[in-house]
């Protein structure tokens, strides 16, 4: 009976220390299906970020499951994102990620938002997840964060445009800037100060506001005393930059707007009216003229989607950085894929891409291409120019 006992607990012994070997080192995707989480918002003033941020990352992973799925060591995977929705909430961006991480045993993420992306630092170097964020925040792109590549140009990158600015707009001297209350609006007008001083502008107003906010006329009062010629708006979301644009236009403002983050201008014009954004200038979103790689992409968009979102165009980064390291890497190890995109070219729907930034972060995780700036006319979102980083 002891020795049945004692072969049955060598057994057992056995059979944990092999769980143990095979854990956290090796990752399995059951049943040939690899999940990729988002934590994004898909509702509140910042869902105009978190639904085409979604959709992209979905139609990208839906067209190559269309082929057969995703080619590692032989085997084809499926593709399934799993997405929960923070509101642009801390607290719940915690928890979406930690439920992600914990319930849905994701190994791939990618988080919107820099305040909630910072959140979620820790967490996601303890799990050694592999973070593709959309995410503005001072120290996310860090040696200290090997396993977070960021998707989306930052402001070091698109501050870019201010020299653009100067050079064909000489009559703009004074500028004034209000961004969320966090990390995210903290770092972008950091940045944009820093940068826009060495280009001789003046900044001769800088103000934050609570995510939320509806009623920005005791902030706008204090901007416009200061007679500024040009407003930035650099990482507020659409619903409350069209509220900004629409109450500062009530108040007298008569001068240009930019948002050299990423905004939908449909969204602010549905919400500050057509006449009130003309002229304002915006990264990241295009209606017009599209290359040919972009018509494609529209067309296939608003055929899943109902609608055509041109926000995705950008937001879709994520998606084909994973499918370029995956490929490269040839493994499904959060950290060989790392390795992979520290290496790997990639398309995008604006050309090539790659990470680089080492030396502006001390580590080749930011995203660079050549970005598009567009201007508003008529209503519609038309590039004027592309520009590369001013560091690689």
């Amino acid at each position: 009976m002891m020795k049945r006992f004692i072969t049955l607990l060598s057994l057992v012994l056995c059979a944990i220390v092999l769980l143990v070997i095979s854990g956290p080192s090796q990752v399995r995707a059951a049943d040939n299906v690899i999940k990729f989480g988002i934590s994004t918002p898909l509702s509140g003033p910042a869902a105009a970020w978190g639904i085409p941020h979604k959709q992209a990352i979905e139609l990208v992973f839906d067209e190559i499951n269309a082929t057969g799925g995703l080619e590692v060591g032989g085997k084809k995977y499926k593709l399934e994102v799993v997405a929960y929705d923070h509101k642009y909430v801390i607290a719940e961006g915690v928890q979406t990620v930690n439920r992600l991480i914990d319930k849905d045993e994701v190994k791939y993420i990618s988080i919107l938002g820099g305040a909630v992306a910072k959140a979620n630092e820790e967490a996601v170097n303890e799990a050694g997840v592999l973070n593709l964020p959309l995410a503005y925040a001072e120290g996310l792109v860090s040696p200290k964060n090997p396993l977070t590549f960021h998707s989306f140009p930052s402001p070091p990158e698109t501050t870019t445009f201010w020299k653009w600015v100067k050079e064909h707009h000489p009559e703009i001297k004074r500028l004034a800037t209000i961004s969320p209350n966090d990390d995210t609006g903290w770092w972008s007008i950091k940045v944009e100060t820093q940068y826009t001083a060495q280009q001789g502008f003046e900044t001769v107003s800088k103000e934050f506001f609570e995510r939320g906010l509806t009623d920005f006329n005791p902030i706008l009062l204090r901007i416009l005393a200061q007679k500024p010629d040009i407003i930035s708006v650099n990482a507020a979301p659409a619903g409350s930059v069209g509220l900004i644009i629409k109450q500062a236009r009530e108040l007298g403002f008569k001068g240009r707007f930019i948002h050299i983050g990423q905004v939908d201008t449909s969204v602010v014009a549905g919400i500050a009216g057509k006449e009130n954004i003309e002229g304002m200038w915006v990264h990241g979103y295009v209606e017009q003229p599209l290359p040919e790689a972009l018509k494609s992409w529209k067309e296939r968009y608003t055929k899943k989607y109902g609608a055509w979102n041109a926000t995705s165009i950008d937001f879709a980064n994520p998606a084909f950085a994973f499918i370029a390291g995956v490929k490269k890497a040839q493994s499904l190890e959060p950290k060989k894929i790392a390795e992979a995109l520290h290496t790997v070219d990639f398309d995008n729907l604006w050309g090539k891409a790659h990470f680089g930034g080492k030396d502006f972060y001390g580590i080749s995780n930011q995203i660079i291409y050549a970005m598009p700036f567009s201007e508003v006319k008529d209503g519609v979102a038309q590039m004027i120019v592309q520009l590369s980083p001013p560091h690689n």
